[in-house]
């Protein structure tokens, strides 16, 4: 029986190889094979920027005599790359698991059942820790002199040290689960969780170099406070070296954290397994209804169905996020712009408005929010065509609300790159004319192009949502645009001053939405009907 859940547990872990997302049905022999492929080159390119840190690192460290520094430096980055990996893979497989009940039924101890899952867990941030750990231990051996002792706990440190990585990973899927229970906005928090993500990424990737030039300028002193602070890799760096009470110190910790957590898990498994956290009880308030119209109603019907979905809003809706940053950013940096603008352009400080408008309009193709709105409707399209409505109002709604995500961010950023770059009035009554014809036309277009190759029958919405072409084209596309636009300025700059050139540009985008709407009303309402 534990060999079976085993292999179950397996099967589970590496199920994103064998089975095909969009249809949910098992890969062939040879997809099996290219989607292992593809993954194995992603994980050799991440390894690959890993060998340089640790190329950095190892040597200077070695030369300083405080070589254990290098392994807990990495050991720390494996052990933040193993939690990223398989934090949600806890949380699912401990607390959502939908065959709990299932097992449960069985007689089958609780107890292994959380073994088996814990295992699982185990095996997906071994596979993210070793991303990490394979190029910082080759460049050990390829740089450093090892004795066999070293050679020996560098090779079983990768295992314990993921059992550590386990440790967090089970607390941090206990608040997880936890937070998850206790909030009615659930996709909303999802959002922020994930955004919170994305800015410590992007914070950790602009400052890597610099705090890796501070670890090498000041070694002994960050070698102190990791003593105090990072107690466990401090005493593991030790045991890479041959150490052998580091070892059995950096053990028995690590062993005595899990063995503290899987203690406090089984007594509490059983509970949060048959707990049913998705539903609650309801209880019924006498409240009056406001009539709408029917242009609100599916306006308001398009915003839940966006705000409901984390996918949806994180993968279509960024720019709403990004722009008011953007914006601050203007703000924040608006005399080195000008001097950087007058130091490139001198006096031709129109072309540095055209940047920024250029800039502007590139943040803004990442709301490509309707691109996937019809695909969306899925397999319930029919009770939206059950309605005593026209399809061209729930053309309408769809525009209506991309437009209402879009323009007032926009906006905003446009007016602080006119507050920050200072451009002359003309230009200042263009900019924002440009900006409000293109982010219309993204929106047509994006409507256009999911109305003449919509995926009504995706079993995840991540399908239509990630992977489908009319996003694909949509957010490359406009910026393809943007691109050719500079293009042209850029041949025909010589002849045409930047103003006219703006003129010429908004012209053209008033045109084509003109058309993309006409071209709606005609064959798109036709179009949705048919589907």
């Amino acid at each position: 029986m534990t060999k079976a859940l085993f292999k179950k547990q397996m099967m589970e872990v590496f199920s994103w190889i064998y089975k095909d997302r969009k249809t949910g049905k098992n890969r062939s022999s040879k997809g099996i094979i290219g989607y292992a492929v593809f993954n194995l080159l992603i994980f050799i390119f991440l390894g690959g920027i890993f060998y340089s840190v640790s190329n950095m690192l190892c040597t200077p460290l070695f030369k300083a005599d405080i070589g254990w520094m290098y392994f807990a430096i990495m050991g720390l980055i494996a052990v933040a790359m193993g939690v990223f990996g398989s934090v949600f893979n806890t949380f699912s497989s401990l607390y959502q698991a939908k065959d709990n009940d299932l097992l449960l039924s069985m007689p089958i101890p609780p107890s292994r059942i959380l073994t088996v899952r814990l295992f699982g867990v185990f095996t997906m941030g071994l596979m993210y820790e070793l991303i990490v750990i394979i190029p910082a231990i080759i460049v050990f051996f390829k740089n450093a002199h090892a004795n066999l002792l070293g050679i020996i706990f560098t090779l079983v440190i990768p295992i314990i040290l993921s059992l550590f990585v386990l440790t967090l990973s089970c607390i941090l899927g206990w608040v997880v689960a936890l937070v998850n229970s206790r909030l009615k906005n659930k996709s909303m928090i999802t959002v922020i969780i994930s955004l919170a993500f994305i800015a410590a990424y992007y914070y950790l990737y602009s400052q890597a170099y610099n705090m890796l030039q501070k670890i090498l300028a000041n070694p002994q002193e960050i070698g102190n406070r990791i003593k105090v602070v990072l107690y466990p890799l401090y005493h593991m760096g030790l045991a890479a070296q041959g150490n052998i009470l580091s070892m059995l110190i950096f053990t028995l910790i690590i062993v005595a954290l899990f063995a503290a957590v899987y203690l406090i898990l089984s007594k509490s498994f059983l509970k949060l397994a048959t707990a049913n956290r998705s539903t609650s009880k309801a209880k019924y308030k006498q409240k009056s209804l406001k009539a709408v119209s029917k242009e609100q109603a599916l306006l308001l019907k398009e915003l839940r169905r966006f705000t409901g979905s984390p996918t949806y809003m994180l993968n279509c809706g960024l720019g709403t996020v990004f722009m008011p940053v953007a914006a601050v950013a203007f703000l924040v940096k608006g005399n080195y712009l000008n001097e950087l603008m007058l130091e490139l352009f001198g006096d031709e400080r129109d072309i540095a408005v055209l940047i920024s408008l250029a800039a502007i309009c590139m943040i803004a193709t990442m709301n490509d929010i309707t691109a996937a709105s019809v695909s969306l409707e899925g397999k319930n399209l029919w009770i939206l065509k059950a309605y005593p409505i026209s399809a061209a109002q729930v053309l309408k709604a769809k525009v209506k609300l991309s437009l209402l995500l879009t323009l007032p961010p926009a906006l905003i950023l446009t007016v602080c790159a006119q507050i920050a770059l200072k451009p002359n009035l003309p230009m200042i009554i263009i900019m924002p004319i440009i900006v409000i014809a293109f982010v219309l036309l993204l929106s047509l277009a994006g409507l256009a192009l999911n109305l003449k190759m919509p995926n009504l029958n995706w079993t995840n919405e991540t399908i239509p949502v990630k992977q489908g072409l009319p996003v694909m084209l949509t957010l490359f596309g406009g910026w393809l645009f943007v691109f050719a636009l500079g293009v042209i300025y850029f041949v025909l700059s010589k002849f045409v001053s930047p103003l006219v050139f703006m003129l010429c540009v908004s012209v053209l985008l008033i045109l084509m939405s003109a058309l993309m709407i006409m071209w709606l009303k005609k064959k798109g309402t036709k179009i949705l009907e048919s589907l």
